[in-house]
């Protein structure tokens, strides 16, 4: 038998063989990333007696008509209500829950323990603070002044269980003032505006 024609069979063998191999690999199903979402931005939502709005995170909207779980979070002056607990006013119909966690926004990649959710219950601090007392998103300061806590991140289950938000408070007053000379009295007609940026994601993803 020839050896060059051995070889050359062995070497055709051999890209089939090769071929074959990479037409398997190529045959094998590729798990596509799950999709990034991005952050949204919220600036100067008014939350005041007269309008104390109900947000939905994962639209990015003020809902109009808040009924079951169309509403994850109302805005109540700085009273932060999540839908999702046995308190009225309004109704919590909803399966949301939420915590505040002592990590800086940017810090916070992972859902962290559900089992440490809260619901707004009755006798017991709101999930996420209470306005006049208890654990909570700012403190008052000398001059009255809603001043955020710069390493607190609100973390918030869905009213509807699907999705789940980390989310950073930026400001209570329109326009994000520097309070800098500024008097309680010269800024009550700029309080009760809300400026935030949350990222909502789902079941499986991860914040960014």
């Amino acid at each position: 038998m020839n050896y060059s024609y051995i070889k050359r069979l062995s070497t055709a063998s051999l890209c089939c063989l090769l071929l074959f191999s990479a037409c398997e690999k190529e045959e094998k199903p590729i798990v596509p990333d799950l999709p990034v979402q991005e952050e949204k931005v919220v600036l100067n939502l008014l939350a005041d007696y007269k309008t104390r709005p109900f947000f939905k995170f994962s639209t990015g909207e003020v809902v109009s008509k808040p009924t079951g779980d169309n509403w994850d979070i109302r805005f109540d002056n700085a009273q932060l209500k999540i839908n999702g607990g046995n308190m009225s006013n309004p109704v919590r119909s909803g399966n949301g829950k939420g915590i505040i966690i002592h990590t800086a926004y940017q810090n916070v990649k992972e859902i962290p323990n559900l089992s440490e959710l809260k619901q707004d219950n009755g006798r017991e601090d709101y999930a996420l603070g209470y306005r006049s007392g208890g654990t909570t998103w700012y403190f008052l300061d000398d001059n009255n002044f809603y001043i955020i806590y710069p390493e607190k991140t609100l973390f918030i289950q869905t009213a509807d269980g699907k999705g789940f938000v980390k989310l950073q408070i930026f400001s209570f007053y329109r326009d994000m003032p520097s309070m800098k000379g500024e008097t309680y009295d010269s800024m009550s007609s700029r309080m009760d505006y809300f400026s935030f940026r949350y990222q909502y994601i789902e079941k499986g993803q991860r914040f960014h």
